[in-house]
């Protein structure tokens, strides 16, 4: 009996070593697209929403773009649909991932589509955690080691150290493109079917928005899909965009709607990672032309 219990032991306390050694060497951007943002420090200036936006928005670009307005800091805290759709324990998590505010001016990228304010879309808590800024976390590690999300093996998928997910991935032909966009679409059709928008959700973005709206400016930005997932979106919330204008004016944010650009993709609803930093200098460019309006309004004011 106590040879079983010494050997279940060391068995055990291999394990455990083999899983710490796992950890260690293998770089944390390949561990699935939660881990990596849930171990970094707490930051001031963040991109929230979708895979789309965490596929699409490259802080780098913006961070080297904006540094005449706002400090460098910009990190992609965006992850796929079913956590980060507007649910309490995503909001929650941006409150614990923020740093606390300073006497500088700060901004947020929102990334908005109808299907993150889907009633339908189930939030699992794998965001309900004490801390989203600390490393190893052992909390998140414990809570779900059992998923898939954990592989030694080199993927298309990169979480970098500005939290975007690089996907080096460019569908070979035409014919594989279109195969992906159908698969993909195929998806969200089967979603569309109890589609509802949900008033809770909204109410909890305009409760976010007056939030990092105290801290700096907040920008709301429906990002480019391809033209069928458009249509499908349009069909299931035809004035998704005017409520997001809506929103953005009640609350002071500003709301850019970039479906009517023309960007490549992979699958149809996540940019293509060049076409994501071209999207990203786009952003840039009209984050600039509103920050340059409000100084020349500013200006006149104080004139």
């Amino acid at each position: 009996m106590k040879r079983f219990v010494f050997l279940t032991a060391c068995m055990g306390a291999l394990l455990v070593l083999l899983f710490v050694i796992a950890f260690a060497l293998i770089p944390v951007g390949r561990i699935g697209d939660v881990y990596p943002r849930v171990v970094t420090p707490r930051k001031q200036s963040l991109v929230i929403g979708t895979s789309r936006a965490a596929q699409a928005i490259n802080p780098e670009i913006l961070n080297a773009s904006l540094g005449d307005f706002y400090p460098p800091d910009l990190y992609n805290f965006a992850f796929h649909l079913d956590i980060s759709s507007y649910n309490p324990y995503y909001v929650e998590a941006i409150r614990k991932k923020l740093q606390r505010p300073d006497d500088v001016r700060r901004y947020f990228i929102l990334a908005v589509d109808p299907w993150s304010f889907d009633d339908g879309v189930v939030s699992p808590p794998e965001l309900a955690l004490r801390s989203v800024s600390v490393r190893p976390n052992l909390e998140f590690i414990f809570r779900n080691f059992t998923r898939n999300w954990f592989t030694p093996f080199p993927t298309h998928s990169f979480v970098n150290d500005d939290g975007r997910t690089e996907v080096d991935y460019v569908p070979k032909s035409e014919q594989e493109w279109e195969a992906r966009v159908k698969a993909r679409l195929v998806a969200y059709v089967e979603r569309s079917g109890n589609f509802c928008y949900s008033r809770s959700r909204e109410s909890l973005l305009q409760l976010l928005i007056d939030e990092l709206g105290a801290r700096g400016d907040v920008y709301l930005v429906r990002i480019p899909v391809s033209a069928p997932m458009l249509s499908l979106e349009n069909s299931v919330c035809p004035d998704f965009s005017r409520r997001m204008r809506l929103v953005a004016s009640w609350s002071g944010a500003v709301f850019f709607d970039f479906t009517d650009s023309p960007f490549g993709t992979t699958d149809g609803n996540h940019l293509v990672m060049s076409e994501g930093d071209r999207f990203s200098r786009q952003l840039a460019d009209s984050i600039r032309f509103e920050c340059v309006r409000r100084r020349s309004v500013q200006g006149n004011i104080a004139e």
